[in-house]
């Protein structure tokens, strides 16, 4: 059975793989030890798993290095809202590389990607951006009026993931995700403004 840390070593040893290609990685690899391979739909259930857990993150083709022989990357002006296609190793991985994938590679003739970490980090600080101007017009709407406390739980909670995902992100790429940190907090101090507010 494949762990979580073999899957992630997977991906990390090739850079980037397509669900595609980690179930044919997986499939070689059980046929090596004589177990039964994993079915697509498990494959894409553990990468949905995975990606939840921050174990692995998707990115676009314009993120791996190949991309940059087949198009220029000038013309690509909204990576966020490029398709992700790829899969490669995310902050909260601890990767375990199979004994036998050397040989999984050579079967497959697997190449490694490079990863523009750089255009990953600007995709995902978007969206952590979008995602706090979301809140902060969610606060804009409280601001003259009462809060239930069931609203404020919820911008609390919103308000948590957003940090959680910056400081995973901002730990993972290093100072790829400083620019975010000023918007979260600002968020913050609006946040305790809010409370104050309703005497909390």
């Amino acid at each position: 059975m494949l762990s979580k840390e073999e899957f992630c070593g997977i991906i990390d040893a090739l850079g980037a793989l397509t669900v595609e290609e980690i179930y044919s990685a997986a499939k070689e690899l059980s046929l090596l030890r004589e177990d039964t391979p994993l079915s697509m739909p498990s494959i894409k259930k553990i990468c949905e798993e995975a990606e939840k857990e921050k174990l692995v993150v998707a990115v676009s083709m314009e993120e791996i290095g190949e991309s940059r022989e087949i198009i220029d990357s000038n013309e690509i002006e909204d990576v966020e809202d490029a398709e992700l296609l790829f899969y490669i190793s995310g902050p909260n991985a601890f990767p375990e590389v199979p004994f036998e994938l050397s040989e999984v590679i050579d079967i497959l003739q697997l190449d490694k990607r490079d990863i523009d970490l750089s255009r990953v980090a600007v995709r995902l600080s978007r969206n952590l951006h979008r995602r706090i101007k979301n809140l902060d017009r969610k606060i804009d709407s409280f601001e003259k009026e009462r809060v239930h406390e069931k609203d404020l739980e919820n911008i609390e909670f919103r308000y948590s993931d957003i940090l959680n995902q910056y400081y995973d992100y901002s730990f993972w790429l290093e100072d790829d995700m400083s620019l975010i940190e000023d918007e979260i907090q600002k968020l913050s101090e609006r946040i305790e403004v809010l409370k104050s507010a309703q005497g909390i």
